[in-house]
Formats: structure tokens, sequence, C-alpha cells
């Protein structure tokens, strides 16, 4: 949406079609789907440029299948994309994709407005003026620009919310906290802040926005989440931000922006830098409407934490700020990660007793997925760590899919049938204390409580 606005604010008329909402996913062949309605919209409106997205690296397949079908029906339509895969790999993927014309390397605001700009005078130019890029020359050689500059992110357009049709994302939301009797049937994703300073050995993330945190001013951000709720009645948000909480100054701001025009809203945070929780920023964001948050904890041992994942948080500090949060009605999700190649029978425990500990009404404990561009994708290849062997060159073609449930590699001191009885040991504890402090949260589909007040899945 963000790239259909700038497109606009520029003087183009760009057409937006999402095909992973929950209406086209319930179709029979969702696929053939996309492929249709891409066809159709091209034809009918005679476009000359698509922009295709891929969110993570192991969606690529479907967005290269979507690319092949689009040039074989329109042998001319130039197509661009972007995103973490492509700009992990943009030498093999313009050297065996042919489907594929341009890519935009990290974030793509100002390229696809660049090339859009030159195709509507018909003259492309010298396309190695353009930073963040790669393309094939004339002769077919791949050319990549890896120089470039990190977005102005406040002097961005308010994403294209317009264009979006929020039906086609409904869905059942009877069982969310939802304290202030809202009708809920979507989940907002907003964004007030692009980038994280800090460098955790299993994140790609820097490879997209960098690591200088760039915000949008308070006021623009405000104005965004006044025109979702007034204007297009949505009144739960998720604030995406990798780690809104870096600078406190900037949430407070926006927690007393939100109290200052009355907004009647509700949101959760996705992801907050847990040593920037302090009393005062959870005061701020309880009365501006978080009803929920999620602490990215990474880890038990705090050896792991310092040392291997380059996290440093205190377990002093994780006990504090959940005490903090206790003091309000907010639900607390917290996320771990197993199987770092130095993981343990005993580091596993470690994050097992402090989940036991903390008492989270959720938590995630996910599977470690080694991404290219991070020191520990590099370690498990020098250290030929990886289950299922591959052949590095051939890595850009089916990457491995985030969130996966079985590990992709062996730690040095494990069994893979040890790696399974964690899995299946965290798995029954994710609920286990949903709703314990606070038992008005509404149990997640699927799971009871015992006598005892916690929570088990049901028979």
């Amino acid at each position: 949406m963000i790239l259909a606005a700038v497109l606009r604010e520029n003087g183009h008329s760009p057409i937006m079609r999402n095909f992973t909402t929950n209406m086209i996913e319930a179709m029979d062949d969702p696929k053939q789907f996309s492929y249709d309605e891409t066809v159709k919209i091209i034809r009918s409106d005679g476009v000359n440029l698509v922009g295709i997205s891929s969110l993570f690296g192991g969606d690529f397949p479907d967005a290269l299948g979507l690319a092949k079908h689009i040039k074989d029906n329109f042998p001319d339509v130039t197509i661009i994309t972007g995103g973490i895969h492509a700009t992990t790999f943009p030498n093999e993927i313009l050297s065996n994709c042919q489907g594929i014309d341009f890519i935009a390397i990290g974030e793509g605001e100002r390229q696809i407005v660049e090339i859009a700009n030159r195709m509507e005078v018909g003259d492309l130019g010298n396309l190695k003026d353009i930073s963040g890029f790669a393309f094939r020359d004339v002769d077919g050689t791949v050319k990549v620009n890896t120089e470039r500059d990190l977005v102005d992110y406040d002097a961005l357009p308010m994403p294209a919310w317009d264009l979006l049709d929020f039906t086609e994302y409904e869905m059942d939301l009877s069982n969310y906290f939802n304290p202030k009797g809202h009708n809920l049937k979507n989940i907002v994703s907003v964004f007030s802040e692009r980038g994280c300073p800090f460098k955790c050995t299993f994140c790609d993330l820097y490879m997209m926005q960098g690591r200088k945190v760039r915000s949008r001013g308070i006021k623009k951000f405000v104005d965004e989440l006044q025109y979702l709720a007034e204007e297009r009645n949505q009144r739960y948000f998720t604030f995406q931000d990798d780690n809104v909480l870096v600078d406190n100054r900037h949430i407070i701001n926006i927690c007393e922006e939100i109290v200052d025009r009355g907004l009647d809203i509700q949101f959760d945070i996705a992801g907050g830098y847990v040593n920037s929780y302090n009393d005062d920023v959870i005061d701020a964001l309880a009365e501006a409407g978080m009803v929920s948050t999620i602490l990215n904890i990474e880890h038990g041992s705090e050896y792991m934490r310092d040392e291997i994942i380059k996290k440093s948080i205190q377990t002093d500090k994780i006990y504090t700020v959940v005490e903090s949060l206790r003091r309000y009605e907010i639900c607390i999700g917290t996320n771990w990660i197993m199987g770092f190649p130095e993981d343990t029978n005993e580091t596993l425990q470690e994050t097992y007793d402090l989940i036991v500990d903390i008492k989270p009404d959720r938590a995630n404990v996910g599977t470690l997925i080694p991404y290219p561009g991070t020191p520990v994708f590099e370690q498990c290849i020098r250290d030929d760590l990886f289950i299922e062997k591959f052949d590095i060159e051939e890595y850009w073609r089916v990457p491995f899919r985030p969130h996966q449930n079985a590990a992709v590699i062996k730690p040095y001191n494990m069994s893979i049938e040890e790696l399974k009885l964690w899995e299946t040991k965290f798995a029954d504890v994710r609920y286990k204390y949903f709703g314990l402090i606070h038992s008005q949260f509404k149990l997640p589909v699927g799971y009871i409580r015992d006598e005892n007040g916690l929570v088990q899945h049901a028979q």
C-alpha cells in the first residue's frame, strides 16, 4: 500500500491486488485464480508494469510462477520484484528467471517510482543510475547496484488504504480479548518506525531496512489510526514495528496523541525491546488502548541471550517487566527460539523454567530457521549442521519457510530425537498459563482449563 501511495503521489494510477486474503485462500484453486485475475487486470487496464512481492523467501516460488504466467501471456510487460529474498539473491534470480526484469534491493519506494517515471516517457535511460537496483543489460549480463540510501520514512505518504477492501480479510475474532466490546472483524497492521539497531545473530531484517531507526511523525501516524478508525471503522491494530519500544519518548508521544484525540481503539504490539519497557511506558500504552503485547525474550539462558544471540537482556529485567504489565489487564505473549547450534538439554530447560516462572499467557517457542545473510546461517553452513543437505548454489530456488515446525539444523550436542521431545514439551506449555492472572481472557480454540486453572488441549 505504501508503494501504491508513492506511485500515486508521483502521478501514476496503480492497481493493487492481494492474492493471500482469507477469501481467496479459501478457494478451491487460489493459485489459478491469481493467474486468471492478473491476466484479466493487465488486459483490461493496459498495464505495462507489474510489481510482485512475496513476504518471505519461502513464498518466492509462487511469485516466480506468477511472473512466468504473466510473461507467457504478455511478453512485453515489465516485471519488478523485491523483498528479503530478492534482496539476498539478485544475481541468481535475474540469471535464471527471465520472467523477472528488475529487482528492487532493500526498500523499494524510490526504485518503483523511478522505473514508472522512466517508462511513462518511454526512456529507461541508464539503469546504473538507480541505487538499490538490479537488472540485465542489453547483453543479458546481470548488473547489481548495491549502493542505496535509506528512505526518509517520515516523508512517505499514508499507505493507500482506500485501495483495500477490508471485507476480504474478515475473520472470526470473537475469541479475542476485547474489553471495549468493539465489533471486531479485522486485525490491521500499522507501522510507526522502520529499521532495527540491534544485531541478533538470527535476524536478517537489517538487509531490508538497515540498522538506523526512522520514525514517522507522531501526528502523521495517529492521523492514519484516526482515518482507519473513523472512516473505515477499524478498531483493532497491531503495531508491527520490529522494535516499537526503542525510543520510549516516541511511543509515549504516540499514546498521548491517541488519548488527546479520544480515539476509541485497541491494539497489540508485535515486538518491543524488553529493556525499553518501564512503568511509564506501560502506563501510557495501557491508557491508549494496548490490550496485548509480545515480549521477544528469545531464550531462557542468559548466556545464550548475551553470548550467542547477542541480545543482552538481564533475567531480572524480564521479571520486572512482566510484573509491571500484570498491573493491567494486558495479555502477555512471549517469543522464544529453540534449536540454536549451541543449544543443549540444559539450555532448553532454562527456557522452560523461565516460562514456568513468569507464566505468560502465551509462550510461543519457534524452531530456529537460519536465514542467508545472518551469522547463524554462515555458522550452520561452515559446520555442516543442516539436517536436510542442499546445494548452497541452488538455495535461492526453494528456501526454507519461516515458522515451520520441524528443526532444520542439529545443534552440536543434541540429537534430533531430543529436539522433537522439546518441541512437544514446549507445545504443551504454550497456553498453559493463559488467563491465569486475568481470567476474563477467552481461551484459544481447542483448549480447556483444568481444575487448577491451567490450560491444556481439549481431548
